[in-house]
């Protein structure tokens, strides 16, 4: 009897288990085919670059900051893709990293789950000409993804549900 029990349950966690590294290959397969997607939505911009930011909601709200140097007077623009996303979070693109007391806000997007959305450092300078009074262009940003908290996460051991990605893609003006 115990050993029939020991084999049911021996082979409960290795179902438990392989369905959990299934969901975990598809989660990724995801994002590589959402990232082909963004990198599309780049045209007629060359593609230079992406970053895949990957976290866990908790119970508590997070910021994760990415930065993004922009180089030499080119302009870029900036695919987010938010279809990973089971819950939503803010992006918030700033001057300056998010321990500087003066640093400006320059875009703001709210509701980016299962969206794509786009954005150039064109508009980004504008906005940053505008509120400084200065010619001066930007040489870096920092986007902040606001990561919302989720009542009832599992902060110690989360499950896939609970598991988010946004795909950052970039491309430069030829």
């Amino acid at each position: 009897m115990k050993k029939t029990l020991a084999l049911i349950a021996f082979f409960g966690f290795a179902a438990l288990f392989a369905q959990t590294a299934s969901n975990l290959t598809e989660f990724k397969e995801n994002i590589a085919s959402q990232k082909a997607e963004a990198k599309a939505q780049l045209k007629p911009y060359r593609f230079d670059g992406s970053k895949i930011t990957y976290f866990n909601f908790k119970t508590y709200k997070q910021i994760k900051e990415v930065e993004i140097y922009l180089f030499n007077n080119t302009d870029y623009r900036f695919s987010f893709n938010g279809k990973s996303l089971p819950n939503d979070i803010t992006i918030e693109i700033y001057d300056k990293e998010k321990t500087a007391d003066d640093r400006i806000l320059l875009k703001k997007f709210n509701g980016i789950q299962g969206k794509n959305i786009l954005v150039e450092s064109s508009e980004l300078n504008a906005t940053y000409q505008g509120k400084t009074s200065s010619d001066l262009r930007l040489k870096r940003v920092f986007v902040d993804y606001v990561i919302t908290a989720v009542p009832g996460a599992n902060n110690q051991m989360p499950t896939m549900k609970e598991r988010g990605a946004v795909v950052l893609v970039m491309g430069y003006k030829n």
